[in-house]
This record gives C-alpha cells, sequence and structure tokens, in this order.
C-alpha cells in the first residue's frame, strides 16, 4: 500500500523538530505494516481549528483526489485536525476516495473517533482558551502584563531559585518614555496625531515598530482601546479583558469583539507610570471633543479598486479620507510624501470600465480574433490528449497482459512463486496508477465555442456597468476586474491639476492590444496612461 503521511504543529513556541519527530514514528509505523510511504505533507506552526490556512492538508486533499495513496497517516487525529466540522470534512473526502486514515494513538479511524475525538479535541480546545485566560487573569492580579510588550517599557527576564525564568515583567525604557511624554504634551498643544507622526519622521525617531511613525499609532481605536493615547499602562494601570478573538467560521481568520466595560479588570502597577493624572486627563478630554461617534464610523463598502490604487509619487497606498475621494495615506498619516493630488472613487472606476467598454465594444474582429486562437489551441490539446490517451491505454494493455502471465504462472506452479508473487504485486501498482492516469486526463480539450460569440460577447460587454451594481453578481465582477489589475498610479497630470492614472497589469495589456490594433506593444512592465478627456494613450518607454 502507498502510504502518504501528514505532520503538523501548531505554536510558533514548538519546536521544527516536532514535525521531524512525527515523521520518523509514521515512517516506522508504515515500515512495519509493509506500506511504501510515497509523500509527506507537513504544516508549521499552523493551528488545528481551521483548514482554510493549512496549505499542507490542503495539498494533501488534492493529491487523493488524484489516487496519489491508499492511506493517510498521522501521529494523532488531532494532528489532522481540532475542529468537528473540518475532521468530519476530511474524512468525508478520503473516505469517498477510498484512502483510509491511520493514527498511531487510534489505529484505523472510523465514525466513531471522528464524531468522539472530534468532541474531545474541540472540548479540549474551549479547556486550554480558559486556562490561558484564567493564568492570564493571575498575572494581572499579580501586577504582570499578561501579553505582548507596549512602547516605551522593555521586557525583564530574571531567573528564578528552580531554574525558571519569570514571565510578564516589564521595566521603563527612559527614551521611549520621553517621545511618549513627548507625543502627550504636543496633543495637549493642540497638535493633531497627523501632526506629530510627521515631527517624529522628520527627527528620524523611529516608531514602535522599528519603522516611520503613523497617525493611528497615536490615535488608536476607540472602540478597541489601543494606540498610544488610549494605553492606560501609561498612567500606571493594568487594563485586562477589554476585548476577545474569535475566528470567523468561514474564513479561520481571527476577529477583536469588544467585552462590557463591566468584565474588564484593572489593577494599578505605580512602578510602571510614564504620565500624571493631569496629563491624561487633558489629553482624554481634547479626544473626545473632537471625536465624532457618526464621523469615527469606519465604512465597510468595499470599493472597486480599494487596496489597487497607489500613490505615483512615493509608492505608499491611498485610501478615501473625505467626500469618497482617494488620497495618499502616506502623507496623511505619516508626513512623509508632499503629493496633496486627490482623485474621486466614482471617477477613476468609471475611467477604468469606460475604458474596457470603449476597447471591448464593437470590436468583434478582436473577439474572432480570440476564437480563432481558441479553437487553434483546442485542436492542439485534442491532438495531445488523444496521443496521451492512446500511449497510456497501448502500456495498460501490456502491465494487463504481463499481469495474466504471472497468474497462469502462479496457476501452473511455474518459476519461482515468491518472484511472481513480488512482480505481480508491482504490475498491480503499476496498473491502478495507470488507470488513475487515464481517469484524470482533462476533459478541457472538450470544449467548443459557440457559433455567435462576438454578439454574445458584446452583450455581455454593455452589461458590465449594471453586472457592478447588481448586488447579487458585484462580487464575482468586481473579483474579475481586480485580477487583471497590479496596481494604478496616480499622480499629477498636465498643469499639475487633473490626475493621471497609470495602470499597470493584464487589463492594462489589453487596453495596450486594442490601441495598437492587434500589435502588442507594451513596455514590460505591463502599463497602459489613461488620460481624463483624452481616450487612452499607448504608455511612454520608460514610464
Amino acid at each position: 500500500m502507498r502510504a502518504a503521511i501528514y505532520a503538523r504543529y501548531s505554536s510558533d513556541l514548538q519546536s521544527e523538530a516536532s514535525i521531524d519527530d512525527q515523521v520518523h514514528l509514521c515512517r516506522e509505523r508504515a515500515e512495519r505494516d509493509g506500506m511504501v510511504v510515497t509523500e509527506v505533507f507537513t504544516d508549521y506552526a499552523i493551528s488545528g481549528g481551521h483548514l482554510s490556512n493549512r496549505q499542507g492538508m490542503l495539498a494533501l486533499l488534492d493529491h487523493a483526489k488524484e489516487n496519489a495513496f491508499d492511506v493517510v497517516i498521522a501521529e494523532a487525529l488531532d494532528r489532522i485536525s481540532r475542529d468537528q466540522e473540518d475532521i468530519a470534512g476530511i474524512y468525508k473526502r478520503l473516505s469517498h476516495a477510498e484512502i483510509k486514515i491511520i493514527t498511531l494513538s487510534e489505529g484505523e479511524i472510523n465514525e466513531l473517533h471522528v464524531g468522539l475525538k472530534g468532541t474531545m479535541n474541540a472540548l479540549f480546545l474551549k479547556d486550554l482558551a480558559a486556562k490561558i485566560k484564567r493564568g492570564q487573569r493571575g498575572r494581572v492580579e499579580a501586577g504582570k502584563i499578561p501579553g505582548g510588550n507596549s512602547y516605551g517599557y522593555r521586557v525583564v527576564r530574571k531567573l528564578r531559585d528552580d531554574g525558571t525564568v519569570t514571565k510578564g515583567e516589564r521595566e521603563i525604557d527612559p527614551e521611549q518614555a520621553d517621545i511618549i511624554r513627548r507625543i502627550y504634551d504636543e496633543f495637549i498643544s493642540d497638535l493633531s496625531a497627523r501632526q506629530i507622526a510627521t515631527r517624529l519622521n522628520a527627527d528620524n525617531i523611529p516608531g514602535p515598530s522599528g519603522g516611520l511613525w503613523n497617525a493611528s499609532s497615536i490615535n488608536g481605536s476607540r472602540q478597541r482601546r489601543n494606540g498610544i493615547l488610549n494605553n492606560e499602562l501609561y498612567l500606571g494601570r493594568i487594563v485586562y479583558n477589554r476585548q476577545r478573538c474569535v475566528k470567523d467560521p468561514e474564513t479561520g481568520k481571527r476577529k477583536f469583539r469588544t467585552n462590557p466595560e463591566s468584565e474588564w479588570i484593572r489593577n494599578d502597577v505605580p512602578h510602571l507610570r510614564i504620565i500624571d493624572d493631569n496629563t491624561w486627563e487633558n489629553a482624554q478630554a481634547i479626544k473626545s471633543r473632537y471625536s465624532s461617534r457618526a464621523g469615527n464610523k469606519r465604512q465597510n463598502k468595499k470599493r472597486l479598486l480599494t487596496g489597487l490604487i497607489k500613490c505615483g509619487e512615493c509608492g505608499g497606498g491611498m485610501t478615501i479620507i473625505r467626500h469618497d475621494r482617494y488620497y495618499c495615506s502616506a502623507k496623511r498619516e505619516r508626513g512623509t510624501c508632499n503629493s496633496s493630488i486627490g482623485i474621486a472613487a466614482a471617477e477613476i472606476e468609471d475611467r477604468v470600465i469606460a475604458g474596457l467598454k470603449s476597447i471591448l465594444i464593437g470590436r468583434e474582429d478582436l473577439v474572432e480574433t480570440f476564437t480563432q486562437e481558441f479553437n487553434a489551441e483546442l485542436a492542439r490539446l485534442r491532438k495531445d490528449h488523444y496521443r496521451q490517451e492512446r500511449n497510456f491505454q497501448k502500456e495498460l494493455n501490456k502491465t494487463n497482459a504481463a499481469i495474466s502471465r504471472c497468474l497462469t504462472f502462479i496457476r501452473e506452479g511455474e518459476g519461482d512463486p515468491g518472484l511472481v508473487r513480488g512482480e505481480l504485486k508491482d504490475l498491480e501498482g503499476k496498473k491502478k496508477k495507470l488507470e488513475a492516469q487515464i481517469d484524470g486526463i482533462d476533459e478541457g480539450h472538450k470544449i467548443e465555442t459557440h457559433p455567435n460569440l462576438a454578439k454574445l460577447f458584446s452583450k455581455k460587454v454593455e452589461e458590465l456597468q449594471s453586472l457592478l451594481s447588481d448586488e447579487v453578481c458585484k462580487p464575482k465582477a468586481m473579483e474579475i476586474i481586480r485580477s487583471l489589475v497590479d496596481r494604478i498610479e496616480v499622480r499629477a497630470g498636465k498643469g499639475g491639476k487633473t490626475p493621471e492614472i497609470t495602470l499597470i497589469g493584464a487589463l492594462a495589456k489589453i487596453f495596450a492590444y486594442s490601441q495598437g490594433n492587434g500589435q502588442d506593444n507594451m513596455v514590460p512592465d505591463r502599463t497602459f496612461l489613461m488620460v481624463a478627456e483624452e481616450g487612452f494613450e499607448p504608455p511612454t518607454r520608460g514610464l
């Protein structure tokens, strides 16, 4: 039997040797049972709580569809997954492919293991979370920090008498503490967080992460109570249990939810105080005065080109700031860019969509050229696929004939039965592999193009704008257009007023191909210039 090994460890704090140890033990089990290990799949420092981010397991499931192995061996069922839904799904998929799961702890897995062990593993995760939270609360009550380090402090490690190292202890970093006092003083002096960040960057003072300062690092979130101006630790007070972390069952990504303030736990640590009560209260009063509940609500509406628009001057991202217009976030948050060019979100989206429609509507010649090339490629694929299928079938016929001869030798008692049986086993494995290769041949060469493809295409292009306004079709339409764009750079145009847009990506190649009457006049980085009120222009060499 062909065996695949799966190994995983879940925490960055664990040793990578854990993977090697799991693989070694699984190999021993495979050899003892007469199996041949064909593949090893691993996930390093990945939680078993969700399948979506585990590339090793996803690769294993893909290979299972191709009948690449007969059994999966793992150290324990919780290495496969700790999530009840995922373990049931994995078991169902592998069972459908007639692949067994064997673990060193439980043996061969069946429905009973999936139900009982899946429930036990889920309860283990819940119990583990409760124990971690209980331990963190104990640290808070002992005057220690339960989580990561804040700007302004250093982690203190001391060796105890029993040889263990202390955790959660901090001491003030004098240099960073001076920066914190400066931030509070400047904020109270009526400087905004953006102005403070700009001044700190101009003085070459490293930010909390070692890079540039952002206004968001200073302001933080009013809801989550993070950021320098919201950190009560500077007042000499630990605040614990402000929020809880939950995983989205669809994506596996963590999301933070604020707990009721009645559940927060506070403990005074005077030795960690950096600012006085008066400074803190003045800063909070200013924040309250300028904060607007309606204005601070983040818009969750995703625009067509969100995340793809970049500043042509500094290369930084552009974000919607006011009146639904994009501006350079580096200028706004860090003060490190001088570009003041903004562009309305609707305008840049309309330019891209209008560009698509202008070069595609009425260009049946392009569609016909595509259809001819597509049909030619299909003909080539058919020829290759038929040749490949004939070769596999020819080899399969030879293998079947050899199997028949081996069976005849065994029945008639000719030759060494041990050698014949070994050869027969090899031939059976080869037969199974050839059958899987024949079944797995891509059926894409059987596609035929519609005789009225050009007219259908033009009709769909005319519907493009309505697709983006249709809430049902919009996500898919956005996904397709976004996949064609690497980035869009915005810079000052002629006269320094009208923004100039440079499109970079596959969509730019489509524009340039159309403008060049079918000739590829692209520069290497696949750029295309879109100028307002002048249509579309091919890119300047070296732009």
